[in-house]
């Protein structure tokens, strides 16, 4: 019942692929040709949304966002995620009110249509096996989100695929402090039971969790040594609160 019903997700994945070409790279092309390149870049947005909404909803997710009342008018903004699955973009595109780049492994680039849509959200690209792409990718965020382009970014670097933490890369915090950005701590609950744990075709909860801001322009060098660890503990303390509230009401 899985393979049927991922297989059905994966169609359903290739038609909006294809209509995409047609109802969104077409006419946000021929947009920006006529030099609207805002209007292309709204409308585009606007696509992805609803096809990452689509996606979310096909796989079986009910999706909870709280904290929303976290959100600053500030726009030198850097979210910081835990990595839970595949589907963790498509709930961050689809649910959280900010449009936001990524920072995103290389090899994306080269997907069709969705380098599209990657390149509107502002992402930036780097090449894991390069030490220098990572340096370059570090500045190139800094900078978009001194722009006013908030990024987000995922400190364990991979997906874990599982409800459990990777290792936390404390160097990806720089992304922030070298833009002097507010950092937004987010933390993603039971995405991976949309695709890599599914277990047949029940629909599931996924949960977006938006916690109170954290400035780093004026915080003094103790302050960002420790800032990793300040942000990470703030992820980590809501999934483990969260875990024990669901075994102990379980």
């Amino acid at each position: 019942m899985k393979k049927i019903h991922l297989f059905a997700v994966l169609i359903y994945v290739f038609i909006h692929f294809f209509l995409s070409l047609i109802l969104v790279l077409i006419p946000g092309s021929l947009f920006r040709l006529l030099g609207a390149k805002k209007l292309s870049d709204r409308y585009t947005r606007f696509n992805g949304i609803l096809i990452a909404r689509g996606i979310i909803t096909t796989l079986g997710g009910k999706v909870s966002v709280t904290g929303l009342e976290n959100l600053p008018k500030e726009r030198k903004l850097c979210f910081v995620s835990n990595h839970r699955s595949l589907t963790d973009i498509p709930l961050i595109v689809g649910y959280l009110p900010v449009s936001v780049g990524f920072i995103a492994k290389s090899e994306l680039k080269k997907i069709p249509i969705l380098n599209t849509w990657m390149d509107v959200l502002g992402c930036v690209y780097i090449d894991r096996k390069n030490p220098r792409s990572q340096i370059k990718a570090i500045l190139d965020g800094a900078k978009a989100i001194a722009n006013g382009h908030p990024q987000l970014i995922f400190p364990e670097g991979t997906r874990s695929r599982i409800e459990k933490f990777g290792h936390f890369k404390s160097g990806s915090i720089k992304l922030a402090t070298r833009s002097k950005a507010v950092i937004i701590p987010l933390t993603i609950l039971n995405s991976s039971s949309l695709f890599e744990a599914k277990s047949g075709i029940k629909r599931n909860t996924v949960e977006l969790i938006i916690h109170e801001p954290i400035p780093t322009a004026d915080l003094n060098d103790q302050e960002i040594k420790d800032l990793p660890d300040r942000v990470f503990s703030v992820i980590k303390t809501c999934q483990k609160d969260k875990l024990s509230a669901t075994i102990q009401n379980g």
